[in-house]
């Protein structure tokens, strides 16, 4: 049966990044990373990474590409192939916050089956009730590393229901309605959508109460 799964913030050939996850070499690091999505997926898999392949550094970015191509062309192979989703990070290159981003969508489109900068997903909440779940690399606006001032707040989306990186959190849920799908809160692996459905909706349920 098909899965769908998220996962942000790779950061493959970052070596500080790296070195924050607690790796000595960033080769340990990438291979974690990648291995984590290699055991997960299978084909007829839907996959949605929510931003920052890299640090953006044009030959770490290359490198990542390349890293990400070889492992997803293992699921592409047959009659029913992994589909692989890319909402870009203000670290992707082709993010529309970089004047050049037009240029680089063809790169990241050999890898991927779509770039983008957000999307919209439907799903039902615990009551039946049909939810507008948005997929963004950012959080909300406000929300940032700790110590730094919001940024990009013009990009960020202000919904109830939200999957986003960029934090590097500890733990998923970043405030009511809205969870970081960072490798950091998943042990470094790709997330089952039903896991994200069930972290989504208990942190609104919490509010409520």
């Amino acid at each position: 049966m098909a899965t769908t799964w998220f996962t942000s913030d790779l950061h493959l050939g970052h070596p500080f990044i790296a070195e924050l996850r607690g790796f000595a070499e960033v080769e340990e690091h990438d291979r974690v990373i990648l291995d984590n999505l290699a055991k997960s997926l299978n084909s007829g898999d839907e996959l949605w990474v929510l931003g920052d392949i890299s640090s953006g550094w044009e030959p770490q970015e290359e490198r990542a590409l390349n890293q990400l191509a070889e492992l997803f062309a293992q699921f592409r192979g047959g009659a029913d192939p992994l589909r692989a989703y890319l909402i870009s990070g203000n670290h992707d290159s082709s993010h529309p916050l970089h004047e050049w981003a037009y240029t680089r969508q063809p790169r990241f489109l050999e890898v991927f089956d779509a770039v983008q900068e957000r999307q919209v997903m439907h799903w039902q909440d615990p009551q039946g009730e049909d939810r507008e779940v948005w997929l963004s690399h950012f959080p909300r606006p406000g929300y940032e590393h700790a110590g730094m001032e919001s940024r990009f707040d013009e990009l960020r989306l202000n919904v109830p229901y939200l999957l986003h990186g960029h934090l590097h959190s500890s733990a998923p849920v970043t405030a009511p309605g809205q969870v970081d799908m960072g490798v950091e809160a998943w042990g470094l692996a790709p997330v089952k959508q039903e896991e994200v459905m069930a972290t989504l909706w208990e942190s609104t349920r919490k509010k409520a109460g």
